[in-house]
């Protein structure tokens, strides 16, 4: 009787859809989980990455060697989905716990990049190694059931079991990337996805009573000259090298889709989401596709390389098409428009990937007895390669040979991939064939190659003629490029600064002028320096300024005013922000947090309540922590929260304007920030600062921010207006990152707050240490009139 006849057939695939729903759920959350823990570098998310893989390779060679030995595969696999449900339900609290162990080791290794990758691999890897574990060992499980209870060939029926259970790992990243995370949280996430392993263990368990432990069957006389002739295929390691190379270059692939999209579109939380599950989605139906055609052996390992051709030809051919080809979606922060072009980019390939892994363990198997122990060690091999990929790609080839010869390099395996395959097909196809057949295809790999024209990425980055200078990071494309007539720094396309003066130094005058005797200083995120240069002037003994992007600072030496990083005050520390602030035992008198562009990923953990409570923890008695606030980016609803959120921490918090739609949180936890007669002196008595402050809104001459009353007028609100403006509004915190989601569906617009603002200001004189005279406190209401209010009502 075959399998698909037994009643257990629905109640089987509907676990293994479950088990692929729950897998990519952990997935997502352990990611954000670690990015909280050990900073959210492309080096962190990478690690956490090939763990989960690493996991899943061991676990599939370790059972897919037991699975011939269990007495009833069925029944451990149910026991296997109840352990991963158990094992992740306590992530968790494990993340918090291991949250402490990394702090004992942060300053140790804080010199030593090569160090703190290993401590944050150990750390990551014992935390949810065992579940991805046994996460591998559930599909060896499987396939030697379905061999043990049907004559059926498991050739076939494996690709099914892959199919349905990336189906349902592509539904779960869907519904915990997009809906979950956002709206029950990362930890909530977790458990939901913990019952539904339990869920489908517990079935699985129960329905093994109802049914009697089934004996391995002999193999039936019909379908042994299938499986001799793939054992002649297979022999030696030839075909496993190829599925290691498989593996080694679809890992490659979705690093590169995911700069590629940053390319065309602004990268978001939702591009990294649509990215996978666009992977997901091909990769589950290509398998079901190839799953459905019986072919023999040799019929396989054609498609298999023609799988293999169509993935190098396609991703060469997408990626170097002419810039103009995107310009209907460019630009665009559509979430529709973003999965569309997902799929658009990512679904050809990967359905032949999808196609390709069936294929492989149709070729590989040797006997349907052994056909766990086949299939686990197919995954394993294919696992390993991707590993090796990802990091090698991710830490070495992108960043040092670049995107383009990346491509060129990830093509060129997947052709040789197909072309290894083709010699491989033995029966009935004439030498002269596969020679003509393998000229064409590398024709057409050289073809598009040299008569594209397309500069990977520069094209993308700007014209040509405006480009200067790029730089292909490890986490983001470092751009200089001419516009207006200034020198304009970008990062993924975005605007960070320009080589003339700013509004950006504002940033730091401000707390510096409202701070009584600030001694050190710590910014997060470096930009063009604009700010970080300025708390220089002031006489600090100490500038920390950490940015996640290594080659920043060497740009910057290159082509803006970087004498500030020659200061033997200063200090560039390369870390995720949140990482250094959480773990360093530093103290400062001003901590300033300088990053922008709210929808990009992970920026919105700088705005939460558990960052805040690090910020305090950073913070000397009377220190001020200074949040950039660019009100463009969010919605009213988005920005009561974020200043509820600051005010949960630093309850005496000021608002100050900061040009067109951009503010600054300044606060304390236990004392109001206010402006002092001695401290504004220094306007004028600091003759380095007097010059700096030179510098109006909108060229007015008559309008100096070294005047008082003119630096006076950019304060908006105190304690009480920002407590009554943000009361009832849901706080930001870690667990669950609505703001990242809000933001990315944000347009921008600077007039959304010109009433907000305007209808809100607080008098002057609340910020002021002492009583202001009648006549300066007109004075700063006439000059607010010009600049705030005329710039808040501009469109753009």
């Amino acid at each position: 009787m075959e399998v698909s006849k037994l009643p257990i057939f629905h109640i089987i695939y509907l676990a293994v859809f479950l088990s692929g729903f729950a897998s990519l759920g952990y997935e997502l959350c352990w990611i954000s989980k670690a990015a909280l823990l050990i900073g959210a570098t492309p080096q962190a998310l990478s690690i956490v990455v090939a763990v989960f893989f690493g996991g899943m390779a061991a676990g599939a060679l370790l059972f897919g060697i037991i699975s011939k030995r269990v007495k009833n595969p069925l029944l451990w696999y149910g026991i296997l989905e109840c352990a991963i449900g158990l094992l992740a339900a306590i992530t968790p609290l494990l993340f918090k716990q291991a949250g402490a162990l990394y702090a004992l080791t942060y300053h140790g290794s804080v010199d030593s990049q090569a160090l703190q990758l290993l401590i944050r691999s150990a750390l990551v890897g014992g935390l949810i190694f065992p579940a991805c574990a046994l996460m591998g060992g559930t599909l060896p499980l499987l396939c030697q059931f379905f061999i043990n209870t049907s004559r059926a060939d498991i050739r076939f029926s494996a690709g099914v079991l892959y199919s349905v259970n990336t189906a349902g790992a592509f539904l779960g990243c869907l519904f915990s990337g997009i809906w979950s995370i956002q709206f029950w949280g990362i930890d909530a996430t977790i458990h939901f996805n913990a019952l539904l392993s339990c869920s489908a263990g517990a079935g699985i368990m129960l329905l093994t009573r109802s049914i009697a432990p089934p004996s391995p069957l002999e193999l039936p006389p019909s379908v042994t000259p299938v499986i001799t002739q793939a054992a002649s295929l297979s022999s030696g390691f030839r075909l496993y090298g190829l599925f290691f190379l498989g593996g080694f270059a679809a890992l490659g692939y979705e690093l590169l889709w995911v700069r590629f999209l940053s390319l065309l579109i602004y990268n978001t939380v939702y591009s990294s989401i649509f990215t996978l599950a666009a992977v997901l989605l091909g990769i589950a139906a290509g398998g079901l596709l190839v799953s459905r055609i019986q072919l023999r052996p040799v019929q396989d390992l054609l498609v298999f390389s023609a799988a293999n051709f169509l993935i190098g030809l396609s991703v060469l051919l997408l990626m170097l098409l002419p810039v103009t080809s995107w310009d209907w979606i460019r630009e665009s922060r559509s979430v529709p428009m973003q999965a569309l072009l997902c799929l658009i980019v990512i679904l050809i390939p990967s359905i032949a990937s999808g196609v390709s892994f069936p294929l492989a363990y149709r070729l590989i198997v040797t006997s349907n007895i052994n056909s766990g122990r086949d299939f686990g060690f197919l995954v394993s091999v294919n696992t390993i390669g991707g590993i090796v990929g990802s990091l090698l790609i991710g830490f070495y080839l992108l960043p040092t040979a670049g995107m383009y010869a990346t491509v060129q390099i990830l093509t060129f395996i997947s052709l040789a991939i197909g072309t290894t395959a083709v010699f491989m097909h033995t029966e009935k196809m004439p030498l002269v064939r596969k020679e003509l057949l393998v000229v064409a295809v590398a024709t057409l790999w050289l073809g598009i190659s040299l008569t594209s024209g397309t500069r990977l990425p520069a094209d993308f980055l700007a014209p040509k003629q405006a480009m200067i200078e790029f730089a292909e990071g490890l986490s983001a494309f470092v751009a200089v490029v001419t516009k207006g007539g200034s020198k304009t720094l970008e990062i993924d396309r975005m605007w960070q600064g320009i080589d003339e003066k700013g509004h950006q130094i504002l940033a730091a005058h401000i707390p510096m002028i409202l701070h009584q005797d600030p001694q050190r200083v710590l910014v997060i995120g470096m930009g063009t320096g604009q700010t970080a240069s300025r708390f220089l002037m002031y006489g600090i003994k100490r500038l920390d300024c950490v940015d996640i992007e290594k080659k920043l600072p060497g740009i910057l030496q290159r082509h803006f005013d970087a004498a500030w990083l020659n200061d033997p005050r200063t200090h560039i520390v390369t870390d995720d922000g949140r990482n250094f602030t959480a773990y360093t035992n530093g103290s400062y008198d001003v901590v300033s947090i300088e990053v922008g562009q709210s929808f990009r990923p992970h920026i919105a953990a700088f705005y939460t309540v558990d960052f805040y409570r690090d910020v305090k923890k950073r913070l000397s008695k009377n220190g001020l922590a200074c949040q950039f606030v660019p009100l463009g980016f969010f919605t009213e609803r988005e920005f009561r929260s974020i200043v509820a959120s600051f005010l949960e921490v630093f309850p005496q918090s000021t608002l100050w304007f900061n040009k067109y739609a951009e503010c600054i949180l300044i606060g304390n936890a236990t004392r109001s920030p206010q402006l002092s007669t001695k401290r504004l002196d220094l306007l004028q008595s600091n003759n380095t600062v007097r010059a700096d402050l030179a510098y109006s809104f909108e060229e007015r001459p008559w309008l100096l921010m070294n005047n008082p009353d003119v630096f006076a007028a950019n304060y908006l609100m105190g304690q009480h207006t920002l407590a009554k403006l943000s009361a009832g509004a849901p706080l930001y915190r870690d667990d669950r990152p609505m703001l990242e989601y809000q933001a990315a569906r944000t347009t921008y617009s600077r007039s959304r707050f010109h009433d907000l603002i305007t209808k809100n200001m607080d008098s002057p004189d609340t910020v002021f240490a002492q009583k202001l005279p009648i006549t300066s406190e007109l004075n700063i209401l006439r000059i607010r009139q010009e600049t705030v209010h005329e710039s808040l009502a501009v469109k753009k």
